[in-house]
């Protein structure tokens, strides 16, 4: 099989190339402005995760817009699925970064037959993900209040029964964040009961956590921020070989982190984002509109907040 060498370059308003980065050693490369990607972009345009590039083992090379605010396209065509790479073809991140893909010699594609699945490369692809963020009140304060030894055993205690809980309401854990967990219910299908089944996970973990803190003594209740989004993102495994993950990426995620953090500001329990709140009507006519402005976005985001008692109520 002929691989031919890979790379990506990036090109001034001229079309001359003024940056090149080769696409080898992996087989995908994130873009975005964050360091963590392989191809970082320092501009306001670019998402903190925009797009990605992921080769194939017979060495075609896919383009895969991660959720980024404000597109990606080949050769003027926005992409909203994962699209094949020709070598030429022109990447515009926004509509001001133009990359252009390079690869010398077209690979022959061959069918891979993999003896082991942990070398399948597990295919990127947009869907409608609910997303609930929940994390510990005064967290830090709680920290310096009781020392290291007793809050570890806390957080050991909370990350069991929000397991427990997140399974029992059918949502997945996608990752934990210090005092905060990121849960996801996936698909198309049964959008409003992936949200109500979301809002009654968020109630229980309400529950569930003042309950823990009664149950070790602390002298404050021990209580949860939520935030609740949908909408859509990418899911898939992201990472090199040996370190994937599956998880959920994208402009849904860093908005609804931005929701979580408003909670405490706005003196809430909950909010929730505004797609979330159309699949609520008529319950979402009794909550707290509002317009935000939040972090990386210039343009407000509507959401609704809640008190979890409010939240029983609907429910």
């Amino acid at each position: 099989m002929t691989s031919g060498h890979s790379s990506l370059a990036l090109l001034d308003k001229q079309g001359n190339i003024i940056k090149t980065w080769p696409l080898t050693a992996q087989s995908s490369f994130r873009i975005g402005r964050g360091t963590e990607n392989d191809i970082i972009l320092t501009n306001s345009w670019t998402s903190r995760q925009h797009a990605i590039l992921q080769r194939e083992e017979n060495g075609l090379f896919n383009a895969i817009d991660l959720g980024s605010s404000n597109g990606t396209s080949i050769n003027g065509q926005r992409i909203h699925t994962p699209t094949r790479l020709c070598s030429g073809d022109l990447i515009g991140i926004g509509s001001r970064t133009t990359l252009t893909f390079i690869q010398e010699g077209i690979p022959e594609q061959k069918e891979i037959i993999a003896e082991d699945d942990e070398l399948t490369v597990a295919f990127l692809e947009k869907d409608q993900v609910t997303i609930l963020i929940c994390d510990i009140r005064d967290f830090t304060s709680l920290s310096e209040e009781i020392g290291d030894k007793s809050i570890s055993q806390i957080l050991k205690l909370w990350t069991a029964l929000i397991q427990t809980v997140i399974d029992r309401h059918q949502g997945s854990i996608d990752k934990f964040i210090g005092d905060a967990v990121l849960a996801t219910w996936i698909g198309r299908n049964n959008l409003s009961r992936n949200i109500h089944q979301a809002l009654s996970c968020a109630l229980e973990l309400s529950h569930e956590t003042l309950k823990l803190g009664k149950r070790v003594n602390l002298k404050e209740p021990l209580r949860i921020g939520a935030a609740l989004n949908t909408g859509e993102a990418v899911v898939g495994n992201i990472g090199v070989e040996g370190g994937r993950d599956y998880t959920v990426i994208g402009d849904l995620v860093n908005v609804t982190f931005r929701l979580e953090e408003l909670t405490g500001r706005i003196g809430k329990d909950v909010i929730i984002g505004a797609e979330a709140a159309k699949e609520l009507k008529p319950l979402s006519q009794s909550l707290a509109r509002g317009s935000y402005q939040v972090k990386g976005r210039r343009e407000s985001v509507t959401a609704y907040g809640a008190d979890f008692n409010q939240l029983e109520t609907l429910l």
